[in-house]
C-alpha cells in the first residue's frame, strides 16, 4: 500500500506568551526571521471546532528551520483546541502537518474511520484558500496531525509584522529538523498500525539498555534505563517511537505526568556536538537524558522547555559512525 503521508512540513507548539517566545527563539538561539499574523474571522473563513462552526482567534509565528516550518501559536480566545493542550499539557508541540499525494483521498479515510475533526478554518490568501485541518490520530499515532489544502498558484498574505524588524542579531544556533521523539506505551502494536492502516515505513527496531548503550544519565546521575525504539522516515524528517521498559527514563515520566506523545524534537547544529555542548553549558541549558549508543554514537537531551517549549535532542555521531543491524525490521504490506 503506498503511505498516506509523504512529508514531515511542520512542525506545530503552543506558547502562552508569543512575543516573549519569539524573543527567545531570535535573541538566544538565532531562529528567525518570523512572519506573524492574526487569525479570526476577518481573515479565515469556516472556523471550526469539531463539527461546529465556531468564532475563535490565535495569534501565531511561521519560520523556516531548515526544510521544516516551525509554527508558535498563542490563543486568544478559550474555545480553541490549544487551549484544551495547555490546560491538560502546558506549552509544547500540539501537532505535526503532513503533507500527501492527494489529500482528498484522506479526508474520505478520516470519515471512513471517524478521525474526528478537531479544528479547522480556510485561511483567505491572494489568489486562493489555504485549508487547515487538524484530526484526531492521537490513538493511531500517538499525535495530532494536520492536513492541508491548498489551492493551487496561492500566496501566503502579507503578515501583520515580521520579527525582528531588522537583520537576525545572532547565527543560528539549529538548522534542521532532524527527528521527532513519540513515546508510546506498546511499541508493537504502534508500529503495526503506522505500517498497516497508514502504509508508513518501513520501520527499524532497536533495543537501548545497558548492554547496548554506555554512560546513561538523566539529570547528570548515572542510571541504567532501557527502551525500545523503532525508527523510520516521513520526507524529510525521522519519527522515532519509544517504549520505556522501566521506570528511571525520561520517557518513563513523560508518558506518566502526559500519555503517549511528542517527547523532543532532534535538530541540527550549526556547530559540532562538542561546541552545541558548550554552548547549552554557557546558557544553562541542562541536560535531561544522555547516553552513548553502540560506543559510536551520542543523544543528548536538553531542556530548552522555557525557551523552546520542548526538549531538544542533540546528536554527536563519532567519526565512521555506522547504523546497527535493527533487531527487527517492519515493511508495510504489499498492495493487495
Amino acid at each position: 500500500m503506498k503511505p498516506f503521508f509523504t512529508q514531515t512540513t511542520q512542525i506545530g507548539v503552543v506558547v502562552k506568551d508569543l512575543d516573549a517566545t519569539l524573543e527567545k527563539y531570535v535573541h538566544k538561539y538565532g531562529i528567525g526571521p518570523w512572519k506573524v499574523y492574526t487569525f479570526d474571522n476577518k481573515n479565515v473563513d469556516k472556523l471550526y471546532i469539531g463539527h461546529d462552526l465556531v468564532d475563535y482567534k490565535m495569534r501565531l509565528a511561521l519560520c523556516m528551520i531548515g526544510n521544516t516550518m516551525w509554527e508558535l501559536i498563542q490563543p486568544i480566545s478559550d474555545n480553541t483546541d490549544y487551549v484544551r493542550f495547555l490546560k491538560e499539557h502546558g506549552e509544547g508541540i500540539h501537532h505535526v502537518a503532513v503533507s500527501m499525494e492527494n489529500t482528498d483521498d484522506f479526508f474520505e479515510y478520516c470519515t471512513k474511520y471517524d478521525l474526528y475533526p478537531i479544528q479547522c478554518g480556510t485561511w483567505k490568501c491572494i489568489g486562493g484558500n489555504f485549508l487547515y485541518d487538524y484530526r484526531d490520530t492521537r490513538e493511531d499515532l500517538k499525535v495530532i496531525t494536520e492536513l492541508h489544502g491548498v489551492d493551487k498558484g496561492i500566496e501566503l498574505p502579507d503578515p501583520d509584522y515580521v520579527y525582528p524588524a531588522g537583520p537576525m542579531p545572532r547565527q543560528p544556533v539549529f538548522t534542521d529538523v532532524l527527528q521527532i521523539g513519540i513515546i508510546c506505551k506498546d511499541l508493537e502494536s504502534t508500529l503495526k498500525t503506522y505500517t498497516e492502516k497508514y502504509g508508513i515505513g518501513p520501520w527499524n527496531r532497536y533495543r537501548f539498555d545497558k548492554d547496548t548503550v554506555g554512560d546513561m544519565k538523566r539529570l547528570g546521575k548515572n542510571v541504567n534505563y532501557a527502551m525500545d525504539l523503532a525508527l523510520g522516515q516521513i520526507g524529510n524528517v525521522q519519527w522515532e517511537l519509544i517504549q520505556p521498559l522501566d521506570d528511571k527514563s525520561d520517557y518513563a515520566i513523560f508518558l506518566k505526568e502526559h500519555g503517549e506523545g511528542i517527547h523532543h524534537v532532534a535538530l541540527a547544529t550549526a556547530d559540532k556536538y562538542g561546541d552545541a555542548v558548550k554552548f547549552c553549558e554557557k546558557n544553562g541549558i541542562d541536560q535531561v537524558q544522555y547516553g552513548y549508543w553502540n560506543h559510536n554514537f551520542r543523544y543528548d537531551y536538553r531542556d530548552t522547555r522555557d525557551d523552546m517549549k520542548c526538549i531538544v535532542e542533540l546528536y554527536g555521531a563519532d567519526e565512521g559512525f555506522d547504523w546497527p543491524k535493527p533487531l527487527a525490521v517492519y515493511k508495510v504490506p504489499a498492495a493487495v
